[in-house]
């Protein structure tokens, strides 16, 4: 995933299956096929699943960081109004390790009656020790909270030799950069609905992975697999925390199994951001070096960071730029805290943004431009390496020959200032299956086990069915969510296009040739001349002599066309590179950020559809813009405890912080379909932080952006500098 070059092409597929040169739906701008449901209210997401006799659980969990459970009663809550089921999750003896660890559970006719009978159920804690910080945790005199350790070091990356690239080197940067912790903050929150049928387990679930979840269900509660179906029509974002029936999920399973009626658990906001997940911390003391010329030339950095409790915190260093000789340490640091998960390209935006600040020091010490000095120490320039060209592109389009230099030297408290950054993540995909039915009347339906974040999922498996039979996109109908249909993977590491699109392609194709040969001897020519396009099925090179769609399928009679098919090698590939310009405004009265413009340079292979993927984008750069200046997880140093665990002090933009966003799509058909969901989420943030350093002359070397971190940068600029 480094992206260093010389990538292999992937397999060629039968030149059948192939993109078409030409398309007629693929490349378009197709608006969601879900949108008017969802807008309507029609769109039934788990939140709104309500079934007959539906009851409510609710999940009792640790008020403290670290303690030892001593004792549970849950005979007062079992007696009280409405309750139909209680179990106890975590045993007598157990430890919990953080605030919101899971404990015991209930459900209720109503959730006042389960709030209620909560409150009921008596817990004896031992407190324990706690580590609420990386500083805590790393002290000499630390409580030895985790067993092994409370760090973990991982294995040393080392090339070339570091002691001669700086003896090699004109100036040097030795500085600490970091990144915090955020949460992923699901629109919809985690949880489900549970139905038992006898030994059968149907559940609705918020998940991003449909045949995944159903696994994770048969075996957490060991039954088998094919006695679990999970539906997910409709999902309310993932961002990566949304990969299985989680323990809430399995609970609620239990629980609609002991009360023998279908149980809906969907978790509150609290318990959002203190149990569900979330992008580790990052931090790095980084020695860098570089020649008089501007090239990069020796690298040291100590990382570490933490995932939570016992979770890991890994994320690349340095990040595409090429240090010739360069070693790198990095150490896990556990605290009493909820644990990480996969949030949208995992470690990246934190590489990127302890990467990219210092490619701007290091290019204002060489007294270079940014951008050329970037350009002068990429690796080498490959289908998912075109950086290069990217910069210079995107710095055209943006205006980057405005750019005044560090420091806006403009009378005033607003300042303005420029910023750059780079990308790259894998994106590749394989595995789905699909099925596809064509019946006489001439409906066409295509099933696929997947699943639609909200990306447009739906909408692109309807898609490129309409472009393989030759149909508008209204004349198919798309199933997906429902672990009925054939195996899809989860959507995770932007793999879901790559993974659907070529088992849809080649599903449609199987279809297509089916329904070729029952019209083949109506016309009286080989099945094997015929194609599909505009609606009709006739001879290739001459449209005159075929059928129409509908009157080709009436030859089907009473059997329908009923296929199967699998993902093909060749119609799909791995790694995308992208680069993105800001420009902000900064009060330096106030420390407020003011984001004006983003403008990003993007491939991500064949577009399937233009809309979703610019919405695809629009939605990575609104996250970072929220990881750069207003997301921020804050536990108490004292209790280890959130201090802000809702959505009025964990800060998230709204419509007026949005700027002006500038797309710029590479569409690469030649490589096939690569998912662009991540990419565009990891280099805003550093962007903008380049963008404040241009405005200010202070170089932000953590995250976040907040006003109070600016003005303090500001005073120890005055009082020695931060350059």
């Amino acid at each position: 995933m480094q992206g260093r070059g010389n990538q292999t092409p992937p397999p060629k597929a039968p030149d059948k299956y192939l993109w078409p040169d030409k398309p007629a739906v693929i490349g378009t701008s197709v608006k969601r096929l879900d949108g008017p449901d969802k807008v309507a209210g029609r769109a039934k997401f788990s939140y709104d699943i309500s079934r007959p006799g539906m009851i409510y659980g609710k999940i009792l969990r640790s008020p403290h960081a670290h303690a030892r459970i001593v004792a549970i009663d849950l005979s007062a809550a079992e007696q009280a109004p409405g309750v139909k089921a209680a179990l106890v999750w975590k045993q007598p003896g157990a430890e919990v390790m953080f605030q919101g660890d899971e404990v015991a559970a209930l459900a209720a006719d109503t959730e006042e009656h389960a709030w209620d009978a909560m409150r009921l159920i008596k817990v004896d804690y031992e407190a324990l020790p706690h580590l609420a910080s990386v500083d805590q945790a790393m002290a000499a005199d630390a409580p030895a909270v985790f067993t092994g350790g409370n760090t973990k070091p991982g294995p040393v990356q080392e090339s070339g030799d570091i002691d001669a690239g700086f003896k090699q080197a004109a100036h040097v940067v030795d500085a600490t950069y970091s990144t915090h912790v955020v949460t992923h903050v699901c629109l919809e929150t985690h949880g489900c609905v549970c139905e038992w049928d006898g030994d059968k387990l149907t559940a609705w679930v918020s998940t991003q992975a449909a045949h995944g979840t159903a696994q994770g269900f048969a075996q957490g509660l060991q039954i088998p697999q094919t006695n679990v179906r999970v539906i997910t029509q409709y999902m309310g974002g993932g961002f990566g925390s949304k990969f299985g029936p989680d323990t809430q999920g399995l609970i609620c399973a239990k629980l609609a199994q002991q009360a023998k009626v279908p149980v809906k658990l969907m978790l509150d906001r609290k318990e959002e951001h203190l149990a569900t997940g979330n992008r580790p911390s990052a931090i790095a003391h980084i020695k860098a070096g570089v020649t008089a010329d501007g090239k990069l030339i020796a690298y040291d950095a100590q990382s570490w960071g933490t995932g939570g409790a016992g979770a890991t915190s890994n994320f690349p260093l340095p990040y595409i730029y090429v240090f010739p000789n360069r070693r790198r340490t990095h150490q896990d640091v556990y605290i009493n805290a909820g644990q990480q998960r996969a949030m949208r390209a995992p470690g990246h935006p934190q590489g990127c943004f302890l990467t990219e600040i210092l490619m701007d020091e290091l290019a204002d010490r060489v007294k270079m431009d940014p951008v050329e000095f970037r350009i002068k120490n990429l690796p080498d320039r490959a289908p998912n390496a075109m950086w290069g060209e990217y910069f210079t592109r995107g710095a055209k389009a943006f205006g980057w020959d405005k750019r005044h230099a560090t420091g806006d030297s403009t009378p005033g408290p607003i300042k303005t200032g420029f910023g750059c950054a780079a990308n790259q993540w894998g994106g590749g995909g394989r595995g789905s299956k699909a099925h596809c039915d064509i019946n006489a009347d001439g409906t066409v339906v295509m099933k696929c086990g997947t699943q639609d974040l909200g990306t447009g999922t739906r909408t692109i498996v309807a898609m490129v069915t309409a472009e393989t039979l030759g149909l508008p996109v209204s004349a198919v109908t798309p199933e997906i969510g429902d672990t009925m249909y054939p195996f899809s993977g989860g959507s995770g590491g932007s793999t879901t296009a790559a993974s659907v699109t070529p088992a849809i392609r080649v599903t449609a194709f199987k279809a297509l040739d089916a329904l070729c040969a029952k019209v083949g001897p109506a016309l009286g020519v080989d099945a094997a001349t015929l194609v599909a396009s505009a609606g009709r099925i006739h001879v290739k090179g001459t449209p005159s002599k075929g059928l129409a769609w509908k009157d080709a399928c009436k030859l089907l009679g009473t059997e329908p066309i009923s296929v199967d098919g699998d993902w093909m090698d060749g119609l799909s590939s791995t790694g995308t590179s992208g680069v993105q310009f800001t420009e902000a405004e900064v009060d330096i009265e106030t420390g407020i950020v003011r984001l004006k413009r983003v403008l990003t340079v993007q491939d991500c292979g064949l577009i399937v559809d233009k809309l979703t993927t610019e919405s695809q984008v629009y939605g990575g750069i609104v996250g970072s813009i929220n990881f750069a200046l207003y997301e921020d997880r804050i536990l108490d140093r004292v209790t280890g405890q959130m201090v802000n665990p809702n959505m009025e002090w964990y800060l998230i933009a709204g419509m007026s912080d949005v700027p002006q966003i500038d797309i710029i799509l590479n569409n690469m058909p030649e490589r096939g379909v690569i998912g662009v969901g991540e990419p565009p989420t990891v280099s805003t943030a550093a962007a903008i932080a380049n963008a404040v350093r241009n405005a200010t002359g202070v170089t932000m070397r953590s995250l976040p952006l907040t006003p109070a971190k600016v003005l303090d940068a500001l005073e120890q600029e005055k009082a020695g500098g931060t350059l």
